[in-house]
């Protein structure tokens, strides 16, 4: 089940009281449907919970409901009359079949909240994975796209808008917008999940970058540590690794014998234990004594 569909099952359990904020759903839904026009209503929706509910929705306020159609997740309303209702009960004319955000049915703030579940449970989708978070809003409607980023911003949610395929789509890629967004219209539990699945990802990528620079400096110690061993290999190859100072002698002998050592516990081998920049000094003069040596 994917995050849209965890979010839409949570928003359809959401009471049906108020008819005043049952018309806000509604419109909602109409207004983000797949066709809402004066021959057909048609609301589309893979998820059974949200046609079940947009029935129900549908009864309660008229009396009626769209009829359920086979194999394509569809809802569906032709009677003329019974179009002619939803059209009359939010003001809008049959004639010129243009729905508009009918701010009369959104001026409280229970009735906002219940106006934009209706949008999500017809036209929303959320993601929220390794790549990022994405909500949008679509609808076919450029003038409910316009009115809907005009509202949006009333309610200090400005989304961001993009046309895409002959739709228009309301969207938010900030993680507090859409947790903001979802706790508003009663997906508290999706939000929930929301700011769970951002600390999780936080997380992942605090131990990926601390991994990785721990690998980084593995890397590095190998390298180093490979470039003094070849150093001390050519000085022993030109005979010259008797002639040096003790110090250097003994340093020489240690990291041939343990190579694969850091610093800092080739340091503790000494007796007594050498400080990490007493023996950062000693390999680098040892390196410096083999190029003198290359150079001859």
């Amino acid at each position: 089940m994917s995050f849209t569909e965890e979010i839409k099952i949570e928003l359809c359990r959401s009471p049906m009281t108020k008819s005043c904020c049952l018309s806000a759903e509604v419109l909602g839904l109409l207004l983000f449907c797949n066709r809402f026009g004066p021959d057909r209503i048609r609301l589309i929706s893979s998820v059974s919970d949200v046609r079940r509910r947009v029935q129900a929705l549908f009864t309660s306020l008229f009396g009626f409901a769209p009829e359920e159609r086979e194999n394509d997740n569809a809802l569906v309303l032709e009677d003329i009359d019974s179009i002619r209702a939803v059209y009359d009960w939010f003001g809008f004319q049959l004639k010129t079949g243009a729905p508009s955000l009918n701010r009369a049915f959104v001026e409280e703030e229970c009735c906002r909240a219940s106006f934009l579940r209706g949008c999500f449970l017809m036209g929303g989708t959320v993601i929220a994975g390794k790549k990022g978070y994405h909500l949008e809003l679509v609808t076919p409607h450029y003038s409910i796209a316009g009115q809907m980023g005009s509202f949006l911003y009333e309610m200090q949610m400005e989304p961001r808008q993009v046309m895409r395929r002959s739709n228009y789509v309301l969207y938010y890629k900030n993680s507090e917008s859409i947790e903001a967004f979802l706790t508003t219209i009663g997906a508290s539990g999706g939000a929930m999940e929301l700011m769970l699945k951002k600390v999780e990802k936080s997380l992942v990528n605090r131990v990926n970058r601390s991994v990785n620079c721990e690998t980084a400096n593995l890397s590095r110690a190998a390298d180093a540590a490979a470039k003094q061993t070849n150093a001390i290999e050519r000085i022993h190859a030109a005979g010259q690794l008797d002639q040096l100072s003790r110090d250097l002698q003994e340093t020489a002998r240690l990291r041939l014998e343990h190579r694969e050592d850091s610093l800092t516990e080739l340091a503790a081998r000494f007796e007594p234990p050498l400080s990490k920049p007493g023996l950062s000094a000693r390999l680098r003069k040892l390196i410096r004594i083999a190029e003198e040596i290359d150079h001859d």
